[in-house]
């Protein structure tokens, strides 16, 4: 079963490699972040956060990541190298777009006879059953190949945001 602790370290690799917990620009123009926590998407969370002292904002910042990203489907994703790179997407980019992504790899996976996932970006059943199947290195492949598909996509539908994309490939790339 996934490891909650290795998920979280990689994403906050992306996020705080040094874990220093401070505010730092971040998307949209404006906003900022704290250890992943979006000033815009989360404005209470990221009040709660700013309002801490620095030496506890670590425990606040990973309990929300907790809260809000790990569920028990990725808890019984049997890899590791798939269940932090679907969190760290999650954190990212969206929980539905991440496992969206995880539905559009697997079906990219699939053999001609299988039937497809519906790419529906919902958790269930049935697409942590193709996951915990799937070849886990091909898998990662794949999902790195549809993150980075998500992305282009995002810039070419608003090529305003194509200051993002380097800093997002190289994420997607990992």
């Amino acid at each position: 079963m996934a490891d909650w602790n290795i998920a979280y370290n990689w994403m906050m690799d992306n996020e705080d490699a040094l874990r220093t917990c401070e505010q730092v620009p971040d998307a949209p123009p404006g906003a900022f972040a704290i250890g992943g926590i979006n000033s815009v998407t989360w404005p209470e969370a990221f009040a709660a956060v700013v309002a801490l002292a620095q030496e506890k904002r670590e425990p606040f910042v990973r309990q929300f990541h907790e809260n809000h990203f790990w569920n028990m489907w990725h808890e019984q994703l049997e890899s590791d190298e798939v269940s932090k790179r679907v969190f760290d997407f999650a954190v990212n980019g969206g929980s539905g777009s991440s496992v969206r992504c995880l539905q559009q790899a697997l079906n990219h996976l699939s053999s001609p006879d299988q039937a497809l996932l519906v790419d529906d970006g919902g958790w269930g059943p049935i697409t942590l059953d193709a996951a915990n199947r799937a070849d886990q290195v091909a898998l990662v492949e794949a999902f790195k190949a549809q993150r980075i598909a998500h992305y282009q996509a995002i810039v070419a539908a608003d090529p305003g945001k194509r200051g993002f994309l380097a800093a997002w490939l190289a994420r997607a790339e990992k």
